[in-house]
């Protein structure tokens, strides 16, 4: 149908500049009407647009913070300002088909998981960010120390380091005092066998909330 109207309306307007001088004047004021009726439906949608604009749209981009706020970032807070009150690292299960045909499950040494929790021990800043350092070892059959009871001068004198790597937690949000719980899944490149294994993980860098 509006396809219809301005075809009609094109063969009108041909032949009123085609018939004479005062029809010519005529399809100019018809021409003119169209163009004030366009301009002024253009500038009601763009109103309508602008009124509808959701508040995100039209809030103005946040200013960047300065350099020496994003060091103080890095430099205000240390390790020693978040502790790990409870962290463990916990193999993966891989699915395996018996000889019987049935389906059972094993530990997976080849992909870990590292849940616990985190903790801000500062009184002043908030905490954005935590990175960890988690190393992976494997110990002589002898070693019977339970996984949680293990220090570290113990794992570098009798153990072997078979795996490290780095973990970030980002965007925290931890005011003083508080704690949030994590889980993170990962695997350690090119890791060792790991043969009666034991971890160690500790924090070595703080990222405060500025």
């Amino acid at each position: 149908m509006a396809g219809f109207f301005v075809l009609a309306l094109a063969a009108v307007l041909i032949w009123l500049f085609a018939e004479s001088k005062m029809t010519r004047i005529v399809g100019f004021g018809i021409l003119g009407t169209i163009a004030v009726l366009a301009a002024g439906y253009l500038f009601w949608r763009e109103s309508q647009n602008s009124v509808q604009r959701p508040p995100s749209e039209m809030a103005k981009p946040q200013t960047p913070p300065d350099a020496k706020t994003v060091e103080e970032s890095f430099t205000v807070l240390s390790p020693a300002d978040v502790a790990l009150p409870r962290v463990s690292l916990q193999s993966g299960v891989e699915t395996y088909s018996g000889i019987d045909g049935k389906q059972y499950e094993r530990p997976d040494l080849r992909s870990w998981t590292l849940l616990g929790d985190v903790k801000n021990l500062s009184k002043t800043h908030r905490v954005r960010d935590v990175i960890l350092n988690v190393r992976l070892y494997s110990c002589p059959s002898y070693y019977g120390t339970p996984v949680n009871e293990v220090k570290y001068e113990d794992l570098s004198l009798i153990c072997s380091k078979i795996g490290e790597r780095s973990l970030g937690l980002y965007d925290l949000k931890l005011d003083p005092g508080a704690a949030k719980s994590f889980t993170q899944d990962f695997r350690f490149l090119n890791q060792g066998n790991a043969l009666n294994w034991r971890y160690w993980v500790e924090v070595t860098r703080v990222v405060a909330q500025i």
